[in-house]
């Protein structure tokens, strides 16, 4: 594994390794609340926006690892592009592969270990490659930078949802 310390990378992973932690904090804060439901916000109950939202970093962070950089294809699509610059994700635009459960229930009992998965595979993202990445279904390739931005986005557009629910 090969690591770039350019000063643009090492300023970009000092900023995202406090928003990480935050985020990890808040959805471990979440924990108790994920039987509530708000038919109203979502059809989804707080416990599957949980686990949806850390078994998408797993995923991300798995597939970031197994990437080959010289794989790496970057082209331009626009929904990748206003994602990434608004840094946010319209609500009810999307929906989740089936691979993320797109079943009604959560095992509630399961949430701790998906959260002790993502504490372990976020500090690894921090000595790979830029150009290792992961292929999203609507936006492509997004490389480290990006993934990890996205990572950010995603969660924190379940984390609002999550947020409205408990209002």
């Amino acid at each position: 594994m090969l690591i770039y310390p350019t000063k643009y990378w090492v300023s970009l992973r000092k900023i995202l390794v406090v928003p990480f932690k935050n985020m990890l904090l808040r959805l471990e804060s979440l924990i108790p609340h994920a039987e509530k439901i708000n038919p109203q916000v979502s059809r989804r109950e707080v416990g599957w926006h949980l686990e949806h939202s850390l078994k998408i970093i797993c995923s991300i962070g798995k597939a970031l690892v197994n990437s080959k950089p010289e794989d790496y294809s970057s082209k331009f699509n626009i929904a990748k592009y206003y994602v990434l610059w608004s840094k946010s994700i319209p609500r009810g635009r999307g929906r989740s592969p089936k691979s993320f459960n797109n079943k009604q229930t959560v095992d509630i009992s399961n949430l701790p270990k998906l959260l002790e998965d993502v504490k372990s595979t976020l500090p690894i993202l921090e000595n790979l490659h830029p150009k290792q990445h992961f292929r999203h279904p609507l936006f492509g390739d997004l490389n480290l930078n990006q993934g990890k931005t996205f990572i950010l986005i995603h969660t924190n557009h379940h984390l609002d949802i999550i947020e409205a629910i408990l209002a």
